[in-house]
């Protein structure tokens, strides 16, 4: 499934949301390991920016090829600003459920880049015939809840110590939307 570049609704600055391209690699390890250094908030390991590029490379077509994974990168200008996965189950039975993981610059988020890479997930997933998105979220990470929910979301449940940061116990919210009825998948 393709999804085109979508202008964002809520802002006048020319932010698009679209698959990534060859030449958005070195951007994309740059946005991936911005976002590691948020270890509090957000689950995301870094790419070393040598060795990571061609397996990054690869990946990124591979996905391109199977339909069972997308990655949609938010493009303020030339900066890569956000990022959304989406990965649909490979069991058969999880063919239809969707696991996703975002992140967004701190520079750019409450100005509605979280909540179109939110929308241009669901429209891929839709396409593909999905009836589920799932997520999971820190618990303190009030403004990622708010975005979810924002999007249709509910929290149906907490997993408690699921990390540990520091020495401390991180819990997370189960949240989920179910899109409709069941399609082929």
């Amino acid at each position: 499934m393709s999804v085109t570049a979508l202008r964002l609704a809520t802002s006048s600055s020319g932010v698009t949301v679209a698959p990534p391209g060859e030449a958005d690699v070195p951007a994309l390890i740059a946005l991936i390991n911005t976002l590691a250094t948020e270890r509090n908030q957000l689950f995301i390991q870094p790419i070393d920016r040598a060795s990571g590029e061609p397996l990054l490379r690869a990946h990124l077509a591979s996905i391109a090829t199977s339909g069972n994974e997308t990655v949609l990168v938010a493009r303020d200008r030339e900066q890569l600003v956000g990022l959304i996965t989406g990965m649909r189950g490979d069991h058969p039975a999880r063919r239809g459920v969707v696991e996703i993981g975002i992140g967004v610059r701190a520079s750019h988020r409450s100005q509605g880049v979280g909540f179109s890479l939110m929308m241009a997930l669901e429209r891929w997933a839709r396409e593909a015939g999905c009836h589920r998105l799932s997520l999971r979220v820190v618990t303190r990470n009030a403004p990622a809840i708010a975005l979810y929910r924002k999007a249709g979301f509910a929290i149906e449940g907490m997993l408690e110590a699921t990390a540990i940061l520091d020495g401390q116990r991180i819990d997370e919210l189960q949240m989920g939307k179910t899109l409709g009825p069941v399609g082929p998948c």
